[in-house]
């Protein structure tokens, strides 16, 4: 049993930094806390489109984290200035936008059934 705590303990401390050191964590995490129930409230959507959100909301949580992740690995390894290297950090920004706009197409969808 230890064992597993143990374990756990890595993924759940990488979850504390984001959430305590990370303004887009923060503001994406708050966002569908937040929006979610009133999105619920304000629009007559069923139980199977607010699972839908919600999934968006976790892919958007979870592009967010990836990226938090490449960006401190990419400048531990890297410091200063690079091309290449900013252009894969441009990247994973980018992929966070993307799954961001995949969550608002859908919440679009949601609310215009």
């Amino acid at each position: 049993m230890k064992y597993w705590i143990r374990r756990l303990s890595h993924p759940f401390r990488g979850l504390k930094y984001a959430f305590v050191h990370d303004d887009a964590t923060q503001i994406e995490f708050v966002f569908g806390l937040i929006g979610l129930p009133i999105v619920y409230r304000l629009f007559d959507i069923s139980v199977s489109e607010i699972l839908l959100l919600t999934f968006c909301w976790f892919f958007v949580m979870v592009t967010e984290l990836q990226n938090t992740a490449m960006e401190i690995a990419l400048t531990k390894i890297h410091p200063e200035h690079d091309k290449e290297i900013g252009l894969s950090k441009d990247l994973a920004s980018g992929a966070v936008i993307w799954a961001s706009v995949f969550g608002l197409v859908c919440l679009g969808f949601v609310i215009l059934n």
